[in-house]
């Protein structure tokens, strides 16, 4: 691992710790811009909707792949959670731009809520489920007719303020929730610039993000092994 302090250090660096995230950041960040305001083709067939899915999770993979480097425990959750918010709140204040520029207002009545849980399964087997909330609208616009968010806005028969886009090119969504894209930028920059200073902290062996730091996990693995067989020794002495 290098030293840190050195020119030649940054540099090496540089490519594991900043040049992937950057890749990243431009995949998803490409991808929302284009899904908002892209040519109508991409929006309009399912090769373009196929081509804007894999940019965006090409983008989140490049970063959570070359996470799997960092093995520090700081550096790989801390910088894990600040790159995939960083990103994340970067994206949506594209989206959120869009909106602010063109979006429109709508007084809507709220027909039906269907509650909607979706289970997914990863590599190695965890599954995670994520619950929506699919709302059947009665709107004063009447192209708006149906939004899905992570929770619900309103009972039966309640009314909501809903925000659209004109051209649908982006879903509709509470109004009281597009939120300040400035705000979002600047939350999202700040993330992301804290997730590749870990990094690059790591690669440069800086105490106590550093390899050497005693805060591996493989070193962790190993301690947690060692007390088990010490426990179990203790255990065997102490049994009659």
């Amino acid at each position: 691992m290098v030293r840190y302090g050195k020119r030649s250090d940054w540099a090496s660096a540089a490519l594991p710790a900043v040049g992937a995230p950057l890749a990243g950041l431009a995949l998803v960040v490409g991808q929302a811009a284009l899904n908002a305001n892209g040519p109508s083709a991409l929006a309009d067939n399912w090769a373009g909707t196929a081509l804007l899915f894999v940019m965006m999770m090409a983008g989140y993979a490049v970063m959570v792949f070359t996470q799997l480097r960092y093995e520090n425990i700081l550096v790989f959750f801390g910088a894990f959670f600040l790159l995939f918010l960083g990103v994340t709140f970067i994206a949506n204040a594209v989206s959120d731009q869009a909106l602010h520029e063109r979006g429109r207002t709508t007084a809507c009545t709220v027909k039906k809520v269907d509650r909607r849980e979706v289970t997914s399964t990863d590599s190695e087997g965890h599954t995670t489920t994520d619950v929506y909330y699919d709302h059947e609208l009665a709107c004063a616009e009447p192209r708006v007719r149906e939004m899905t968010t992570g929770s619900p806005v309103a009972e039966r028969g309640g009314r909501v303020q809903v925000m659209y886009d004109p051209l649908g090119r982006l879903d509709p969504r509470p109004a009281g929730s597009v939120g300040d894209p400035g705000t979002s930028l600047k939350r999202g920059a700040a993330m992301f610039g804290g997730g590749v200073l870990l990094r690059v902290l790591f690669e440069l062996n800086v105490p106590p993000f550093g390899s050497g730091s005693g805060l591996g996990l493989g070193a962790l693995r190993r301690r947690w092994r060692a007390r088990r067989a010490r426990r179990s020794l203790r255990d065997r002495r102490s049994s009659p």
